[in-house]
């Protein structure tokens, strides 16, 4: 089947003024966001480039993502070639990657045809630190990343006049969400829509605040049907549960989402695996103090940052090297550290036996009950 790549084959020719935006519009502009535009789109938010633009320069300069299992180069190209996307303008490109704040942070502000502008945040990229900053949601309340986005959000609103959108994929998504809900209330109130596609959500002191709330009816969470990243730190949301051409965790990546004419084709339902992981993820989660999760992302990531990789891609062009400087880190870590953060694993292990269990038992009490 067609994914967003189709989509724009379809549907390119149609500007935002004939054909109003929609879901797949968003994840296409959310992508985009993935593109290291650096140089290329201004910084300053009253000056801008067209996409088209944008998209000639990048291929010009050799620049390749190819790395990236979403491939931002093939979908900018395609959506520059487009009457619909290749018009828009690219403003305010912001990209921050700071180790000692632990902080991952870019951006883009691209307004339509129509008038309109998506504010679209990019999710976490190849770095380690990048990484660190997604566990630490289920650590801090609040991230670095998270106040510089409704930063990035108040800025943009206030260059551009009209209605708003904003988007993001995997953390991204949380990144848009959050900006939505903590922007300034001027701003919250010309937003049409929010989108998070499969990103995780927040602990509940962010979720129960009131203006988290005032900001829920916009939030639009579209996940994969085998999604586990789009359920870690769910509130209770109900998400839109698409198919994808994919297996397991590679659902992840948006190339694999299957499209259906102006939408994304609908699956019936999470799958097993997905509701099962997510429930064994949550049961872990409760079980944890905010400092055995704080302990255990300081190990793991204190150990990989020890390898002296930046990026995931240069931890694993030496396996060697790198895993002997984990272990060696890990060997070195504080007696107790160690001893918390193996403690965690148990109890990640014993989550995922404890909810299997309790499927089996109930697959089996449900065949037992049919057969009297």
């Amino acid at each position: 089947m067609a994914n967003f790549l189709d989509y724009i084959d379809w549907r390119g020719d149609l500007p935002f003024a004939r054909d109003p935006f929609n879901e797949v519009d968003n994840l296409i502009l959310s992508e985009l966001a993935y593109a290291e535009l650096g140089g290329i789109v201004p910084e300053a938010a009253g000056e801008s480039v067209t996409l088209r633009e944008a998209a000639r320069r990048y291929a010009e300069e050799g620049r390749n993502q190819s790395h990236m299992a979403n491939d931002p180069g093939l979908l900018l190209q395609r959506a520059a070639a487009s009457e619909r996307f290749g018009s828009a303008r690219l403003s305010a490109y912001a990209d921050k990657t700071d180790e000692k704040e632990q902080l991952q942070f870019a951006a883009l502000t691209i307004e339509l045809d129509d008038g309109s502008v998506f504010v679209s945040f990019r999710g976490t990229d190849n770095t380690i630190v990048g990484w660190r900053e997604d566990f630490n949601l289920c650590v801090l309340s609040e991230t670095p990343g998270q106040r510089l986005a409704a930063a990035y959000l108040d800025e943009a609103a206030a260059h551009h006049e009209g209605l708003l959108r904003v988007g993001g994929h995997s953390k991204g998504g949380n990144l848009a969400f959050y900006a939505a809900a903590f922007c300034a209330s001027a701003v919250k109130s010309r937003i049409a829509a929010v989108y998070s596609n499969d990103g995780p959500g927040f602990r509940r002191e962010i979720t129960e605040r009131a203006l988290y709330r005032e900001i829920s009816p916009k939030l639009i969470k579209i996940v994969p049907e085998g999604t586990v990243i789009g359920l870690l730190l769910t509130a209770g949301e109900t998400p839109i549960v698409i198919k994808s051409s994919a297996e397991g965790p590679q659902q992840h990546s948006p190339y694999t989402w299957l499209v259906e004419g102006k939408g994304f084709a609908k699956a019936e339902r999470l799958s097993t695996v997905s509701q099962l992981l997510n429930e064994a993820l949550d049961r872990w989660m409760d079980m944890l103090s905010d400092t055995q999760r704080a302990n255990l992302v300081s190990a793991i990531f204190d150990s990989l940052e020890a390898t002296g990789a930046v990026t995931l891609t240069e931890l694993n062009a030496n396996k060697r090297v790198s895993y002997n400087a984990v272990l060696r880190a890990v060997r070195e870590l504080d007696p107790a550290l160690r001893r918390d953060a193996l403690e965690t694993m148990k109890k990640l292990a014993l989550a995922g036996k404890d909810v299997l269990w309790d499927e089996a038992k109930s697959s089996f009490d449900s065949l037992r009950g049919g057969a009297v």
